[in-house]
């Protein structure tokens, strides 16, 4: 199977992971030279971005197109909230979108995925407009009253007005102008979607609240979509950067079930501990069990809860959903949800006890009767350390472990563990599904590129994320990386029995995120 790729910039989560995933599951991916996509401070050059895409699907034919529209109408997810472009500029540029199954001589399925504009709650203008640095948490507020008084709630006597008052007039008309901009094109994508334009659509609810004007919009979003008839081809919930994984998750199993629909992959979810699925997830505004419940329903897998009785049975709850089916165990906390990063003003959450947590994890993983997924969402922006040191501990159990992931939010950590997932189950189907490589059976079924992806995952969420990017101080030395980091990959290495030369560096030049590159590949 050949997919053409139009991530949502250039970073490596959205980029280079993706593409490391589609080898893992031994399909041929097609993505835009990467000096080609957006940046931090750059938007994507989206005239070439289309010349290139277009080449792509007329001459090379695709089974299947996965395209990041922020990327082709506004440059990427970051400019999306900066760009000046009018209404006109980008509706003509969806117009073009709209025109690509056409190119093709075979049926081409597009797959798409729009962002709903985010409201951050800090001073943080890295990635937004300039104003933010001055505005941004009174804005969070702002939005969250005019969300509450169109709901008929009354906030605070007094709090809509002086938020008013801080914020200038025409920041609050900027804003606003923005935001209704980008709503008014995700309303035209939903209305186009009976036109048959996109096979699968999915906007994602980047960083939010529970109550804000982007709140407001998926409520809208998701009702349209109702009223419409669509619910069976678009997907409304919180997310951002892994979205693209999960649209090829659900690429990889529609493909793979083309003919025997009953081989459909499956998860039986345990939570670790029983009671986190109710603890609120941190940048979502929602509980970790709807974040849990929407990735997997996105993705295309079919899920059943599981018990402690069930796990002790030895399978038995597998049976139920099916042969193809994977234990997914939900690492998190057990009453708030930690975070390895603190902006000022805010609650250090750096350090929450998860002992308790470790030890059910790892009783579940000692169980579990065949291939694990392991979503590490005990803390945001990182992996739990005292997880992973438990894991890299027994190699023996580790070797269950197909998919791990403990990056950003929960929502980034579930798309990206399950599209590592279906890759997996993909890659073991017949060799005519997937550029007829012989499925291979063994540690990690023979999958180099699957082993890397845990590496990967590994790597960043937990030694950089967790452990190395706090002894950086801010200081985005590819030096200082190296030498603090080692240690932490050896141990990495011993437990997936294997020892890649690596290449690390800092791609937007902050330390926010690393890339972790492969030597050859």
């Amino acid at each position: 199977m050949k997919t053409l790729l139009i991530p949502l910039d250039d970073r490596p989560v959205t980029y280079t992971f993706p593409a490391l995933v589609a080898r893992a599951a031994r399909t041929e991916a097609i993505l835009p030279p990467r000096h080609l996509m957006g940046a931090l401070t750059r938007p994507a050059q989206m005239e070439e971005l289309f010349t290139f895409a277009e080449g792509v699907i007329t001459r090379q034919e695709p089974d299947a197109v996965i395209i990041s529209l922020d990327s082709l109408l506004y440059g990427g997810l970051i400019t999306g909230r900066r760009s000046n472009d009018d209404i006109k500029t980008i509706t003509s540029r969806l117009d073009r979108v709209k025109k690509w199954k056409g190119l093709s001589a075979r049926p081409v399925r597009l797959f798409a995925q729009s962002s709903i504009m985010r409201i951050s709650d800090n001073y943080d203008n890295t990635e937004e407009k300039e104003y933010w640095s001055r505005f941004g948490r009174e804005i969070f507020e702002w939005s969250a009253c005019l969300h509450r008084l169109a709901r008929g709630e009354k906030p605070a006597p007094g709090l809509l007005e002086s938020l008013e008052r801080r914020i200038p007039a025409e920041i609050r008309q900027d804003y606003l102008d923005t935001r209704r901009r980008n709503f008014s094109v995700n309303m035209a994508l939903l209305k186009s979607m009976n036109e048959g334009i996109f096979d699968y659509l999915i906007f994602s609810q980047d960083d939010s609240g529970a109550y804000g004007l982007n709140v407001s919009e998926k409520e809208r979003l998701i009702a349209t979509s109702s009223q419409l008839g669509l619910t069976d081809k678009v997907s409304i919930y919180a997310g951002a950067d892994e979205v693209l994984m999960t649209l090829f998750a659900r690429l990889l199993i529609q493909q793979g079930t083309t003919t025997n629909p009953d081989t459909a992959p499956g998860v039986v979810v345990y939570y670790s501990p029983a009671g986190a699925s109710t603890v609120a997830s941190r940048y979502e505004g929602q509980d970790l069990g709807v974040t849990v419940a929407t990735q997997i329903e996105a993705s295309g897998l079919k899920m059943q809860a599981g018990t402690k009785d069930d796990a002790t049975a030895g399978g038995a709850d597998q049976r139920a959903v099916g042969a193809h089916t994977y234990t997914l165990i939900i690492h998190g906390p057990a009453e708030r949800q930690g975070d390895h990063i603190t902006l000022p003003g805010l609650a250090d959450l750096s350090q929450v006890d998860t002992t308790e947590a470790v030890s059910e994890t790892m009783a579940l993983l000692e169980r579990a009767p065949g291939a694990v997924i392991i979503a590490d969402v005990a803390y945001a922006n990182g992996g739990d350390p005292k997880l992973v040191d438990a894991l890299l501990k027994r190699p023996d159990l580790f070797g269950k472990v197909k998919s791990y992931g403990g990056w950003n939010t929960a929502g980034n950590t579930m798309g990206s563990v399950l599209a590592v997932a279906a890759a997996h189950w993909y890659s073991l189907l017949p060799a005519a599904n997937h550029n007829g490589e012989p499925a291979q059976v063994g540690k990690n079924d023979g999958n180099e590129a699957l082993k890397q992806c845990l590496f990967v995952r590994l790597v960043d969420d937990w030694a950089y994320q967790a452990c190395v990017r706090k002894q950086l101080a801010g200081d985005a030395s590819t030096q200082k990386l190296a030498a603090l980091i080692g240690p932490y990959i050896a141990q990495v290495n011993n437990a997936l029995a294997i020892e890649p030369s690596v290449r690390l560096s800092f791609p937007w030049k902050r330390t926010f995120e690393i890339e972790i590159g492969f030597e050859g590949g």
